[in-house]
């Protein structure tokens, strides 16, 4: 660039010195053609008036000329009749342009090549009072400005050359120097340094210019750090995602996948870049894309099998042009085992509510044609057992709604080893009743923090339980002990006991290890769902070991501290 105005700026001055010199050169060589041509014309005018006054003899007069002059007299009819070249038998000049002009107006001037001297000549012509004409003439390569001027000039020239050189080149530096901060700016702004400024001149010009520049920067960087924080937001929100989002374009190429995503799918390499169509599994969900609604539900089987529900929406850019298309895949599996769990237990209470129900109408109906007072009483006795199993039912119920919709539950000291106390003492009866050995073994006062009614339900239900499935002669003991921070809470009988291969199911809501001892006992199928919802509502864990004709046993730990309870 600074070469480039150099170049122009001398260029510019070399032309505009050609032509000055050249105009100068012809005007000077004009102005001393002049002079020349009134010399000749003074020589003519002194020779006339010598010639026409003194009456002196024109040969000797005009042989007395000085030798730079060549005169020439002519007559009337051009011939020549004197020519101090010496030289006879001269040509007719009646053509020649000064003669021509003397006849006419008096005066005449030329220059040309002589054809007698062959070079080139200065003529002036003046007609006498007799019609002769009388011709001066001297040589034009006189008129030269000699070699002085021309060194002179030469000279000057070089020094405005050298003058307009170490301007040029200052006027480029001038001018250069913002334009290359400039680019090193935008260069290191194009790396990253969007605080990069440029510093702002003087001059008006270039002030305006570099605060124009700065302007923008700003404007470039507050854009930047907007567009960088939508960025940082828009993948913390991907990543945050509990669905699978990818993103591809116009070409196919996939520009966005979460993390989730690729979990869902198990993919683990990097796709960004890749064809939607080299990727198996996003291919096949292309493809159904295309052949159903933008809404639809599939179920994949690898890496593990899941529901999920997939929706696309187009990507618009400018003025609402097509340049992609982002694809939501939501995970479903849950919400659909939610949705068999709810329509199993709407079931499942149904059938329950129902069998009460209809022992109740069915023995009432009965009891308008019965006039026996025994079998009155009888029916009276069933309606009133199915009355109070249908209570206990809507009990366990609301007690286990209730559980589960509590979101968080009291975080209270509760002294263990009173209100087991209390639940001892509450089935003691019920125990004896069956002849069963209830007893209570705490080695030291526990304190526990939590919710005391949740931790009174817990060791009610699985007391109860075992007092009702254990047979007469047998035992029931409660252990309360500490284990490290946990409160230690052991359940055991002897009783009929529990298949192996019900043990992992007997926490399920109306599951039943045998339907109809369980509904002769008085059982709902609920006690062990609502016990399991509260150990893991306290932040516990709850196992358990059973032998069929030995018994079983319930194991209960639940944290004992405030810190582990809240982090749970």
């Amino acid at each position: 660039m600074s070469r480039r105005i150099i170049v122009s700026f001398l260029a510019g001055i070399i032309v505009a010195m050609f032509f000055l010199t050249s105009s100068f050169l012809l005007i000077s060589s004009l102005e001393k053609i002049n002079l020349v041509k009134e010399k000749l014309r003074t020589n003519n005018e002194l020779l006339i008036n010598y010639m026409e006054v003194d009456r002196i003899n024109n040969t000797s007069l005009l042989v007395s000329v000085m030798d730079s002059i060549r005169v020439t007299l002519i007559d009337k009819n051009g011939d020549v009749l004197f020519d101090s070249t010496g030289k006879r038998g001269l040509e007719n000049h009646l053509d020649r342009l000064e003669v021509k002009e003397a006849i006419e107006v008096g005066e005449g001037s030329d220059i040309r090549i002589s054809e007698t001297l062959n070079t080139q000549m200065v003529y002036y012509a003046t007609r006498l009072s007799d019609g002769k004409i009388l011709r001066s003439s001297t040589q034009a390569g006189s008129l030269n400005l000699g070699g002085g001027f021309v060194k002179y000039m030469l000279g000057t020239f070089a020094f405005v050359i050298l003058v307009a050189y170490l301007i040029s080149r200052k006027i480029a530096d001038y001018l250069l120097e913002p334009i290359q901060e400039m680019t090193f700016a935008t260069d290191r702004i194009a790396n990253g340094e969007y605080t990069r400024r440029v510093r702002v001149r003087s001059d008006a010009e270039l002030g305006k210019l570099g605060m124009n520049f700065n302007n923008m920067a700003e404007r470039l960087e507050i854009t930047f750090i907007e567009s960088e924080e939508k960025q940082n937001r828009l993948e913390a929100i991907l990543k945050s995602m509990n669905s699978g989002v990818f993103a591809y374009d116009n070409s196919d190429k996939i520009i966005m996948i979460n993390p989730f995503c690729k979990q869902l799918f198990g993919i683990s390499d990097n796709v960004i870049g890749k064809s939607v169509y080299e990727i198996k599994e996003l291919r096949e969900l292309i493809f159904m894309l295309n052949d159903e609604e933008d809404i639809l539900e599939v179920q994949i089987e690898e890496p593990i099998r899941k529901d999920i529900r997939i929706k696309s929406a187009e990507i618009l850019g400018e003025r609402g042009s097509l340049v992609g298309t982002v694809v939501v895949l939501e995970d479903i599996t849950d919400l659909k085992k939610l949705e068999k769990m709810r329509s199993q237990f709407v079931a499942n209470v149904s059938h329950e509510l129902k069998t009460p129900l209809t022992s109740i109408k069915g023995f009432s109906e009965t009891l308008k044609f019965v006039k026996d007072e025994n079998t009155r009483n009888k029916f009276l006795d069933i309606i009133n057992d199915e009355s109070e199993r249908l209570t206990r039912l809507i009990n366990d119920i609301l007690t286990l709604s209730s559980i589960e919709q509590v979101k968080s539950v009291k975080n209270e000291e509760i002294d263990i080893s009173y209100e087991s106390e209390k639940v001892y003492h509450l089935l003691s009866p019920k125990a004896e009743v069956k002849n069963i050995t209830l007893s209570l073994y705490q080695k030291e006062p526990l304190f526990m923090f939590g919710d005391v009614d949740l931790y009174n339900q817990l060791l009610l239900n699985l007391v109860d339980n075992a007092i009702k499935y254990t047979k007469e002669q047998g035992e029931v003991r409660i252990t309360i002990e500490k284990e490290d921070t946990l409160i230690k809470v052991t359940v055991s009988d002897s009783g009929i006991g529990i298949p192996e291969k019900h043990l992992n199911r007997i926490f399920e809501r109306f599951y039943r290890v045998d339907k109809a001892r369980d509904r002769a006992m008085g059982g709902t199928g609920l006690g062990l769902a609502i016990v399991k919802h509260i150990v893991l509502s306290m932040g516990g864990t709850i196992e358990v070991s059973s032998e069929v004709g030995k018994g079983t046993q319930f194991v209960v730990y639940l944290p004992m501290d405030r810190e582990s309870y809240d982090e749970e």
